[in-house]
């Protein structure tokens, strides 16, 4: 008879930013179904959770730098788990493990899922779903189905099993479908396009996580597992399958080219507040989930270099020429997040993950102020870029906030942190000497300038008639100023993002 497990060893802690927003949840319902539409009952206990989430995981980090990584859910001598590790290898009983690349990942997840929820309540359905009879579900249905989506993608970013890292990644894609639906209405959301992807990539994500227990004979994504299989021709083969199969699942969340046709389809019809959530928090958890594959699969990763370059080479190009003719924010915005997910998937062909979750970091915090701009600007949606013309003689705060998210995104001064980030991913691929890569890059980079320097030159054109100063949202020009204080601050100390990709 084989002995029975242990039990587990918990900190509360540690899965304070995954337990955080999931217990928020479940009290948002519990009060919206007492107190049914109250929006500030919502308000209050998201933010809460959120706040909770975001000083946890800031803690943790702390923590990380200090002493290390922090872990929990640890199962000592758990039979079903247990891996024999190669000579001079360790393999840990925890399940749970956050560093400081992961807590960085958690904070970034619950401060964008703050940002979101500020949107969410502060602004109107769209008008299409009031024209139609769409009512919404409320406040507390739609505060609950953000909360969803950041715990999916906290646990994503501390989950070292199979079976968590499936469930992280997929709850934090889910509640965007119902979250795009009540925002912009069922008949034009854009939720079919999510819904198709989610599917799809949860099917290749889930043969691959079946190909690679067959190979490994273990749920933990660990280096242990992965590297004795990769010794043995028998298993070499269907492990790399299995790794195939787990970066397009992830590929497709990422929205990396060929994976990425769902994005420029979903982003002008969801809404700004559903933009924002997709190209923060999803995004974060497509990241966190890559870089559990990349460090579970560390004993087999040259194999993998040449699909990430061609992943990050294709996507950085054909999101900055397609950018090119977007005449919508959204829609620009859509393609720019193909563009800026071939970033991060660049330094990854070199075995960096700390430059892609630096580069991530940077992207996230850049892409909020410009569509919270978006979002103060015009909170039912309809603008376009000609909008903007002559904004800084009329919203000079507005204005300034969208220029420096732009001109971070570019890579350009005085958006220091963008043109860092690029440098930090531009190193370790001419340090190994990828320069195929490197210089596609570069290339992609002058194409960028085109994309944004359009945008930033009609901000700062004047107008040749008499245009009416635009009426902002209270709520949405509060997230601008929070996200312009960050990326200024970045901009003045870059290691306050970059940390994690510049150790």
């Amino acid at each position: 008879m084989m002995p029975a497990a242990a039990t587990p060893q918990i900190d509360l802690l540690v899965t304070g930013p995954v337990l955080a927003p999931a217990i928020g949840a479940v009290l948002v319902l519990a009060v919206d179904a007492l107190w049914p539409r109250r929006r500030t009952p919502a308000l209050v206990l998201g933010v809460l959770a959120l706040l909770i989430a975001l000083g946890t995981a800031v803690s943790l980090r702390l923590g990380a730098v200090a002493e290390g990584e922090q872990a929990s859910v640890c199962l000592p001598d758990d039979p079903s788990l247990t891996v024999r590790p190669p000579a001079g290898a360790t393999v840990s009983d925890c399940l749970v493990r956050v560093g400081e690349s992961g807590a960085l990942l958690q904070a970034l997840a619950a401060a964008g899922g703050l940002a979101v929820l500020v949107l969410l309540l502060s602004q109107p359905h769209d008008r299409r779903a009031r024209q139609d009879g769409e009512l919404g579900a409320g406040p507390g249905v739609e505060t609950a189905l953000l909360l969803a989506s950041v715990t999916g993608a906290t646990m994503v970013s501390a989950a070292h099993d199979l079976g968590s890292w499936l469930v992280g990644l997929e709850l934090a894609t889910l509640p965007v479908v119902a979250l795009a639906v009540l925002r912009g209405g069922a008949r034009d959301s854009g939720a079919m396009q999510l819904i198709t992807t989610s599917i799809t990539s949860f099917a290749l994500a889930v043969v691959g996580a079946g190909l690679w227990v067959s190979a490994t004979g273990s749920i933990r994504l660990g280096g242990a597992a992965a590297w004795r299989a990769g010794q043995d021709d028998g298993t070499s083969a269907l492990l790399t399958l299995a790794l195939v199969m787990l970066i397009a699942g992830v590929a497709f969340k990422l929205s990396l080219v060929p994976f990425h046709a769902w994005a420029p389809a979903t982003y002008p019809r969801a809404g700004v507040s559903v933009t924002l959530l997709l190209a923060t928090v999803s995004a974060i958890a497509a990241v966190g989930a890559l870089i559990a594959v990349m460090d579970g699969a560390a004993g087999v990763l040259p194999r993998l270099a040449p699909a990430f370059a061609v992943l990050a080479v294709v996507s950085m190009l054909v999101g900055a020429l397609l950018a090119l003719r977007a005449r919508d924010p959204l829609r620009l915005v859509a393609w720019s997040a193909v563009t800026q997910g071939g970033w991060v998937v660049a330094p990854l062909a070199a075995g960096d993950t700390q430059a892609a979750i630096g580069y991530l970091a940077v992207y996230v915090v850049a892409v909020a102020a410009v569509l919270s701009v978006v979002a103060a600007l015009a909170p039912t949606g309809g603008r376009t870029l000609a909008d903007d013309r002559g904004l800084l003689r009329r919203r000079p705060l507005h204005a300034g906030v969208l220029v420096l998210g732009l001109l971070t995104l570019a890579g350009l001064p005085p958006g220091v942190a963008g043109l860092l980030a690029k440098i930090t991913v531009l190193r370790p691929l001419a340090s190994e000497g990828l320069w195929w890569i490197a210089l596609p890059a570069v290339a992609a980079t002058a194409l960028g300038f085109a994309v944004y320097l359009r945008w930033v030159a009609l901000v700062l054109l004047p107008v040749d008639d008499t245009r009416e100063r635009e009426p902002v949202s209270g709520a949405a020009t509060a997230v601008t100023l929070a996200a312009g204080a960050l990326l200024l601050g970045a901009t003045v100390l870059p290691v306050i993002l970059l940390g994690a990709g510049t150790n």
